[in-house]
């Protein structure tokens, strides 16, 4: 849950009532309220602004990982956390300690760079124990970084060296090490807006065409120029996914969802000659106006053949 921050201002008036006598003059006193304390201006949730600019990040992903608990696929759902790298070696468990978590990334490859800013429950002294830890299990062994504003560690996990700096209470933010000194940068934010609906995960991308290019991802038409993807979680075990692009116009956003209904299907689908075997049903996109939308529920069975697929477009 987001941090809330709430005030009460407690306003007391003294005032003194002047007091006569019969046949005596009148003296009035009255002493001055004091004014109320103002109270100390909300924090502004702009933790995924932050991220976002840090890293001029054209793909984007909202997690809420305490969503996850309870539902029959949290163990298989976990596995497709793009927080799951970023934390290892920390002791923070990424869907039990995270209350919701922001990825900033410039694209979907090895070579992208990309930030998390994460909300979690752990104190302060947990925190840096995990930070800690992941500094001991290193390779190299990672250390404090003394000239940072903020508490800040370098560690080395798979091969990939990242900063992970305690930005504020009850918040982390994970960076490349070129752009470590930007963690500073989230001091005083209040995190993220409250979410506006049932979503586990949100995923955006400007540009799709170019920012989802690269990688084992379906390729987009140039005329989608923004896309976001919306996972929600079914009570068959299953999970929701809604999609929407913005294409030109009506007319360009028929051609669109032509093209992303063929693209997707060669790209879930193996042909075998006689027969064609699909990771799960077929996706079909339509037009309505100038977007391209799509509605697709995936089951248990089909999320498991789904998993390898999905974790290529993680951004790391």
């Amino acid at each position: 849950m987001t941090r809330r921050f709430c005030s009460v201002v407690l306003l007391l008036a003294l005032a003194a009532s002047p007091f006569t006598s019969f046949g005596l003059l009148g003296c009035a006193s009255q002493e001055q309220a004091p004014e109320a304390a103002t109270p100390p201006p909300p924090r502004p949730k702009n933790a995924a602004e932050i991220a976002r600019s840090i890293v001029n990040g054209r793909v984007g992903m909202m997690v809420w990982p305490e969503r996850l608990k309870g539902h029959p696929l949290e163990l298989r759902l976990r596995a497709m956390n793009p927080l799951r790298s970023m934390l290892e070696g920390t002791g923070i468990d990424a869907t039990g300690d995270v209350v919701a978590a922001y990825v900033a990334s410039t694209g979907v490859t090895q070579s992208d760079l990309a930030v998390a800013i994460v909300q979690h429950k752990l104190d302060d002294q947990r925190a840096r124990q995990g930070l800690n830890t992941m500094i001991a299990r290193s390779e190299p062994r990672g250390e404090w970084i003394t000239t940072a504003s903020v508490p800040s560690a370098r560690v080395t996990v798979r091969g990939q060296t990242r900063v992970v700096a305690l930005v504020e209470e009850g918040f982390l933010a994970v960076l490349p090490e070129s752009l470590a000194p930007q963690a500073a940068r989230f001091e005083g934010t209040g995190g993220f807006p409250d979410p506006e609906g049932p979503e586990a995960v949100v995923a955006t991308a400007d540009d799709p065409s170019r920012s989802l290019a690269g990688s084992q991802a379906p390729r987009v038409p140039s005329t989608i120029r923004y896309a976001v993807a919306r996972l929600r979680l079914a009570a068959d075990g299953g999970v929701d996914v809604s999609s929407t692009g913005e294409s030109t116009d009506p007319v360009q956003a028929s051609a669109d969802a032509a093209a992303l209904t063929a693209s997707i299907d060669r790209a879930t689908s193996l042909n075998l000659g006689i027969v064609k075997v699909r990771l799960f049903a077929p996706v079909v996109f339509r037009a309505e106006g100038a977007q391209v939308k799509s509605d697709l529920h995936l089951t248990p069975s089909e999320i498991d053949r789904l998993l390898t697929l999905a974790d290529t477009f993680m951004p790391r």
